[in-house]
């Protein structure tokens, strides 16, 4: 039986690229629920679906900020 990979090598290019890609196609269902109203069920779980993804990728990055001498991260 096949197993699934835990861990992925993916560059930062490629994590950009699969967002900008989901950000695309998630514009693309809201298109079609602004067209065709919010009737079609696939369609909004679709976007919910994406939007689950999306917020699983910035959960996963770690942001830095420059830190001042004083230790409180500056703006």
């Amino acid at each position: 039986m096949t197993k699934y990979r835990k861990q992925f090598a993916l560059h930062l290019r490629d994590i950009d690229l699969i967002e900008t890609a989901l950000r695309s196609e998630l514009s693309r269902c809201a298109k079609k629920t602004l067209t065709h109203g919010p009737s079609t069920p696939a369609n909004t779980e679709r976007a919910k679906e994406i939007n689950q993804l999306l917020a699983k990728i910035y959960h996963q990055k770690v942001f830095y900020s420059q830190v001042n001498v004083t230790g409180i991260p500056g703006g």
